[in-house]
């Protein structure tokens, strides 16, 4: 059921991922003369552009990976029939807490730093796929527990569809075949510019939003 602690952790989580959007769509100044736009621009050209305003950004980037962590205080302070959870249901936030600070870094690092950006995305895409493939076995697993004791909640049969859902969403962003050539831009009369959709910049862009979804669904599990 609600608890207190669950609602306010939700609404905290929502509030810093809807802030990091928020934030970007105010504060991004245009990059060769072009309107900051999430298919095109860097999640660190936020932070690099709106000046003044940079530490709002960097204030959600922040909140929203620690909040990442936040499901270790429902798990350790609740009282669930699931005992036997507890194990993958720490695992599962670590997972998830790790990706968030992934995020992190990849603003710190811009491709600039060609060799530790690539690597931080490397990392933090197989930590979003693993998050939301963990998940799915939380999700698999409980209803399996609650089946056995002739309950069966429907919930966790969502949130493992929506998990798995997640994970093929995901490995069809990173198997697109233009990453192995992200660095490529357009000829634009002699001039080289970005084009409209430069594949890693809205990769980066489309796993923060998997990762966000994750413990969206991670959260509705912990209901029970």
């Amino acid at each position: 059921m609600f608890s207190v602690t669950w609602i306010i952790t939700v609404v905290l989580y929502l509030l810093s991922f809807l802030g990091i959007v928020v934030s970007a769509l105010m504060f991004a100044k245009p990059v060769d003369e072009l309107k900051f736009s999430f298919m095109r621009n860097f999640p660190f050209e936020v932070g690099r552009t709106a000046e003044n305003n940079a530490k709002i950004y960097s204030f959600f980037i922040y909140l929203f990976a620690g909040l990442c962590f936040s499901p270790l205080i429902i798990i350790m302070g609740g009282k669930s029939d699931l005992a036997a959870l507890k194990p993958m249901s720490i695992l599962t936030t670590c997972c998830l807490g790790l990706a968030g600070l992934c995020f992190i870094f990849l603003n710190i690092f811009d491709v600039t730093h060609t060799k530790p950006h690539i690597s931080l995305f490397t990392v933090f895409s197989a930590l979003v796929i693993l998050s939301g493939g963990l998940v799915f076995a939380r999700g698999l697993t409980s209803y399996k527990v609650y089946s056995d004791h002739g309950h069966k909640e429907i919930v966790f049969l969502v949130t493992e569809i929506l998990a798995a859902v997640s994970v093929v969403i995901t490995l069809l962003l990173l198997l697109n075949p233009k990453l192995k050539t992200w660095p490529k831009l357009d000829n634009v009369d002699g001039t080289y510019k970005r084009p409209k959709r430069f594949v890693l910049a809205y990769s980066e862009w489309g796993l923060l939003t998997i990762l966000f979804f994750n413990e969206l669904v991670f959260f509705v599990q912990l209901l029970k």
